[in-house]
């Protein structure tokens, strides 16, 4: 089954400035131990249990956020808004063990669906920055729970002074989290940003203007699909920086496993990485869309060249591993 094809000439990418990079080796077990339970709250955002029975403490029935069940949680909103584009479900609660407020929001369930009804057009977004443009999908999603969510943020700082406020998600959550974030952040609020395999949302101003707001701590895994497209060539770019996970699909990731690359559109990490996987967008640090009744471990993406050339079909009937 054809997903969709993306062509660029191989020498598209000479009318692009060639990124600074720089790429370091591991991270603290501290960081390690954040990216840890943000995972589970993204993870989180996936189980039913968790979208439709606010007042209740985050659970996930596959039993991928042990740390996020041992904690003492509570779901102050929980939300699922259908859309053409992609339905914009997730939750906010306090976490009063780790002192955090978790704005968190669920990825595609249908990875397949999602990459086949990606558009790669760009929208206004001066109302952010300067210059700013934004996928014109992601930002209607946020703006779908942009005030309810916006509400409960405000409440919940108030309620529980002291507290941090996190935005997290991943895939397409990762995506809204990552707008969601910005605009609150631009209107005056602290927000820390934990994403797992986000796409790229934007052009280069948005990312520059995203950098500099931190802090952020976009996540991504080995040659991961997702955040691989919409394409640089098309106007998009990445915001710095960009924690690498370079073990592979399942494995345990240690402090070690994690890259740390900077620089705004890089092409180093998983920019460069060679190919496309499906499987890798599943895995990060933890089976993260096992609560999805269809996970996107089960897709299979044949590709070519991941920047020059994006052909992602070959798509394997769900169910069957190829």
């Amino acid at each position: 089954m054809l997903l969709f094809q993306v062509l660029a000439s191989t020498f598209a990418g000479a009318a692009l400035a060639a990124p600074w990079s720089l790429e370091k080796q591991a991270v603290s077990s501290e960081v390690l131990g954040r990216l840890t339970l943000f995972a589970e709250y993204s993870a989180a955002a996936y189980c039913t249990s968790n979208l439709n029975s606010s007042g209740t403490r985050v659970s996930c029935a596959a039993g991928n956020c042990p740390a996020v069940e041992s904690a003492s949680t509570t779901t102050l909103d929980e939300f699922d808004e259908v859309l053409s584009f992609g339905d914009v479900a997730g939750f906010t609660a306090v976490d009063s063990t780790n002192k955090v407020i978790v704005v968190s929001f669920r990825g595609s369930r249908t990875l397949s669906t999602w990459l086949a009804d990606l558009v790669f057009d760009q929208v206004n977004a001066s109302s952010i920055c300067v210059g700013c443009e934004v996928h014109s999908g992601f930002w209607g999603s946020w703006q779908t729970v942009a005030s309810d969510v916006t509400a409960q943020v405000e409440s919940a700082v108030a309620r529980y002074p002291g507290f941090s406020v996190v935005f997290t998600g991943h895939s397409f959550g990762a995506a809204v989290a990552t707008l969601g974030a910005a605009v609150l952040r631009h209107s005056g609020h602290k927000i820390e940003l934990y994403t797992y395999g986000c796409p790229r949302v934007g052009n280069k101003a948005l990312a520059t203007f995203i950098t500099a707001q931190s802090p952020n701590y976009r996540v991504t895994h080995t040659n991961d699909v997702v955040p691989k497209v919409p394409p640089r060539l098309f106007g998009f770019s990445h915001p710095s920086p960009e924690y690498w996970i370079r073990s592979g699909d399942s494995a345990a990731v240690s402090a070690s496993d994690i890259s740390v690359v900077e620089g705004i559109d890089s092409t180093a990490g998983n920019t460069g990485a060679a190919g496309a996987s499906a499987d890798a967008h599943a895995w990060y640090i933890v089976n993260i869309d096992k609560c999805s009744s269809t996970p996107t471990s089960v897709s299979r993406f044949c590709y070519a060249s991941s920047e020059t050339i994006i052909r992602l079909h070959c798509l394997a009937p769900l169910g069957v591993r190829t």
